[in-house]
């Protein structure tokens, strides 16, 4: 295992702008890393989308494009796709049970101070618009949608959900948004102008979540004016 990346990391100036520089952009430098860490990247891959799941000031972490980029070495003999679902998939579900156990802490504590410290009030308050709008299907559906998939978690707890209804809703979010990502790198990781220009198509499917709550937007407007 060659530790010079890792080392080049931690040393000299500008430590945490190359770390975030880093982080942010792994999905785009997956296949030097994997050359580097071998079957560790799969560890890396699990902690990358844990962080990301796991807490909302890590958003800069790639999600969707990791998962994709992923896909797209498995699609050439890199990675294993099989290894590679279950990994994202329990990085996932650990992720999102640690935000529903955090939104239990602030409603049982009930403390106005632990709010801000955890979470800002805009985006939980949000977060629950989104959930009274969608209902449980939010739960599913936010795993697709930026900071939706953090906080939707956190304000299944503070609004009464079950344990029980929101792991089912939300393994099947999770199950979905995984399936939807590493087939699509799959597929088109085995086309050439995909594998040839790796990085050009991961900054287009990064545009692709945001696009999603626009689209809901857009269907609202059309139902409401019916």
């Amino acid at each position: 295992m060659n530790m010079m990346p890792l080392m080049s990391l931690l040393s000299g100036a500008g430590i945490m702008g190359t770390f975030f520089y880093t982080m942010s952009t792994f999905d785009k430098q997956l296949g030097e890393f994997l050359t580097s860490y071998g079957l560790y990247i799969y560890a890396l891959l699990f902690l990358l989308v844990y962080l990301k799941t796991a807490f909302v000031v890590l958003t800069f972490i790639p999600g969707d494009s990791l998962v994709f980029a992923s896909g797209a070495l498995a699609a050439v003999g890199s990675l294993n796709i099989e290894t590679l679902a279950i990994v994202f998939f329990l990085a996932t579900i650990c992720g999102d049970n640690q935000n529903f156990s955090i939104g239990r802490l602030i409603k049982g504590w009930n403390s106005k101070r632990l709010k801000p410290f955890l979470l800002k009030e805009t985006q939980l308050q949000r977060a629950e618009q989104f959930m009274n709008r969608y209902g449980k299907i939010s739960i599913i559906t936010a795993r697709f949608i930026p900071l939706m998939r953090t906080t939707v978690p956190v304000a299944s707890a503070i609004m009464n959900y079950s344990y029980r209804s929101f792991f089912r809703h939300n393994a099947l979010g999770g199950f979905l948004w995984v399936f939807f990502w590493l087939l699509t790198g799959l597929l088109l990781g085995q086309m050439p102008i995909v594998e040839q220009h790796l990085v050009a198509s991961l900054l287009v499917l990064s545009l692709i979540p945001f696009s999603i709550p626009v689209v809901l937007f857009l269907m609202k407007r059309k139902i409401n004016k019916k």
